[in-house]
């Protein structure tokens, strides 16, 4: 399953340079993984499992899956700019206002 498809079944549509990634583990589960594509290599900045619901078709499962890791992505990503936001007000204050 292609990335366009993934789309089209209704997985959230990644900015440029990222990429999902679904692969099976070393216990037979398969996981999502949102990737971001460098000049050599890949690094993974979220994942999740593909939840197996007897309900759901596989399509429809990782189609979720791609959901709730993009999602989770977007939380941290949220999380990492209020931080970065706030770490401009540490160190030490001068109590009289000075450098």
């Amino acid at each position: 399953m292609s990335m366009a498809q993934l789309v089209a079944a209704g997985a959230p549509e990644l900015p440029a340079g990222y990429f999902y990634r679904v692969h099976t583990t070393s216990i037979r589960s398969l996981k999502v993984e949102i990737r971001e594509q460098r000049r050599f290599r890949s690094r993974a900045v979220a994942d999740t499992w593909v939840l197996d619901k007897p309900e759901e078709s596989a399509e429809e499962s990782i189609v979720k899956a791609c959901a709730r890791a993009f999602k989770e992505w977007q939380e941290e990503d949220a999380v990492r700019a209020s931080y970065r936001a706030v770490s401009a007000y540490v160190g030490d204050h001068d109590p009289k206002g000075g450098k």
